[in-house]
């Protein structure tokens, strides 16, 4: 037999959370399926002037980076989901303390407790040399190149 990690959850809220990511990434398929319908239905319409097809580039690049953010959101959930499968779903990966149950509905996703979470954004706020993006992971330089 073997012991939960996550055993500060009851079965009722881990299933609660669970269905929440299974929710959101179904959700993140769904709004796939609808964008790639969309871009094909667009592709075939009729000739448009410069100014339209401006238009439609500007409003594509902005879709696009919000595909973006949505397709890295949606790794996130299947790795948390993951995490759910294997009990390790709730522990902070910093401290190994348990992450509260409050915290996990805010942010089902959350890989470190509050404190830890604060911490390392204190760390990154007065880290204004070698930053990383939050989103892409790189190193950020501070003269723009």
């Amino acid at each position: 037999m073997s012991v939960r990690l996550n055993s500060h959850l009851s079965d009722k809220q881990l299933n609660e959370l669970r269905d929440r990511l299974m929710s959101e990434a179904e959700r993140i398929r769904t709004n796939f399926q609808l964008k790639k319908h969309e871009y094909e239905h667009n592709s075939i319409t009729g000739a448009k002037d410069e100014v339209d097809s401006a238009n439609d580039n500007i409003l594509l690049a902005a879709d696009m980076r919000f595909s973006n953010r949505e397709s890295l959101y949606y790794k996130k959930i299947m790795k948390t989901l993951s995490k759910v499968e294997s009990d390790q779903y709730g522990m902070c990966d910093e401290c190994g303390d348990p992450i509260t149950y409050s915290r996990l509905i805010a942010r089902p996703t959350s890989e470190m407790c509050i404190l830890c979470k604060e911490e390392s954004e204190r760390e990154e706020n007065q880290n204004f040399y070698e930053r990383r993006s939050k989103s892409l992971g790189r190193e950020m330089s501070v003269s723009g190149n």
